[in-house]
């Protein structure tokens, strides 16, 4: 069996059994469906979240009514001024990073946290949510200690399945269960009706998030999203694609941390898979996911797409969203973001990311099965 690359131990255990999960965003039906289609197979130590999350999908049922009444019409009619910017790549590719240096470009709009969390409901009660956000949600992710709030920007793909859409996510909700909806990470195997049903869905979350900042381009990120850029290029004509790579010896551990970290803190079980089987997930997905990229991206216009490294991003970020301004003729960088790029830039000079230790077995997986999806994009064996 393969060992766990060498980290200090997670904090993830220590995360509060009262914190949200991201299944709050649920509607009842289709929460009641989640752990049906799993026997209930709650742990007892999962049956506070489960507990509140019941309780509260309720209530999203009754508020997404509600919001349907007063904006659902609103919203089809809403016409998007731009086609969006997606920001594609891996877990753990630098996209989160990316997604917030991009947004502080106050002539885009992007996907918030509440908007992504709670998207039946946020045009009714975001107000509420926003107001008491610290004492809601906890400050920091505990995967990497990236500072969150509902305010800061967030991946759409939690709003797609709390609005009822297949998702790949729904896996870490019963982490000893059978993977879920891996068909959805690129979409070439669903029919017709099935990719178009999911393009409607995405269509209207991200006129929502329009509809809330009128007049303003929609910059979004989510790491499936790398598998589905021809999907997402045909329901947005004109989308623009950031693709973002990382050294494989770096995203393989840390993608490892974040799915131990997810899978304790979202699951209604407790994972008692051993790492064999999620190193074996990983390397699989992360195939699935650039095969399926570099078979699209060729049906996609080539200048519509960039493809920048992490460890450009982290050595020069002004630099780099330089020139990503230029290629992908985003406007000015000077006037839209520059000043407020190196303000915020200025608040994280301390943030130090988590350092990992690979053994014989790890680095020979990686080898053999990461780096080769990768070595066009400039890196080499370590």
């Amino acid at each position: 069996m393969s060992k766990s690359p060498k980290t200090k131990k997670p904090s993830y255990h220590s995360y509060p059994i009262t914190a949200p999960r991201f299944w709050h965003g649920m509607r009842f039906g289709d929460y009641v469906k989640l752990l049906a289609k799993n026997r209930f197979a709650v742990h007892p130590s999962r049956w506070f979240p489960a507990f509140t999350i019941s309780y509260f999908s309720v209530f999203n049922s009754c508020m997404a009514q509600l919001q349907n009444i007063f904006y659902r019409s609103k919203i089809n009619a809403h016409e998007l001024i731009e086609p969006p910017i997606f920001i594609v790549g891996h877990w753990r590719s630098g996209t989160t990073f990316l997604h917030d240096l991009i947004s502080l470009d106050q002539q885009f709009t992007f996907p918030s946290t509440l908007q992504c969390f709670l998207p039946n409901q946020c045009l009714i009660t975001g107000r509420f949510f926003l107001k008491f956000d610290k004492y809601l949600i906890p400050d920091k992710r505990p995967q990497d200690n990236v500072a969150t709030s509902f305010a800061k920007p967030q991946e759409d793909e939690f709003a797609i399945f709390n609005m009822g859409q297949h998702s790949p996510y729904l896996r870490m909700a019963f982490p000893n269960g059978p993977l879920v909806d891996d068909d959805y990470l690129t979409l070439e195997n669903l029919s017709a009706d099935e990719v178009a049903a999911w393009q409607d869905n995405l269509r209207y979350f991200v006129k929502l998030v329009s509809y809330q900042s009128p007049g303003k381009p929609v910059v979004l990120k989510s790491p499936p999203h790398l598998g589905r850029i021809k999907y997402l290029a045909d329901a947005f004509p004109g989308a623009r694609f950031i693709h973002i790579t990382r050294s494989p010896y770096s995203l393989f551990p840390s993608t490892v941390r974040l799915w131990q970290s997810l899978d304790y803190i979202q699951g209604f079980n407790k994972p008692r898979y051993d790492l064999s089987w999620l190193h074996e997930y990983i390397a699989n997905t992360m195939e699935t996911l650039y095969q399926g990229f570099e078979r699209q991206r060729l049906e996609v216009e080539q200048d519509s797409i960039i493809d920048v490294r992490y460890e450009d991003l982290v050595q020069d970020p002004e630099q780099l969203i330089r020139t990503i301004y230029g290629e992908l003729q985003l406007g000015d960088f000077q006037s839209r973001i520059g000043k407020p790029l190196a303000e915020y830039l200025e608040t994280q000079k301390d943030y130090k990311t988590n350092k990992h230790q690979l053994d014989d077995d790890i680095h020979t997986l990686i080898t053999e099965r990461c780096l080769p999806l990768l070595e066009k994009y400039g890196y080499q064996q370590e």
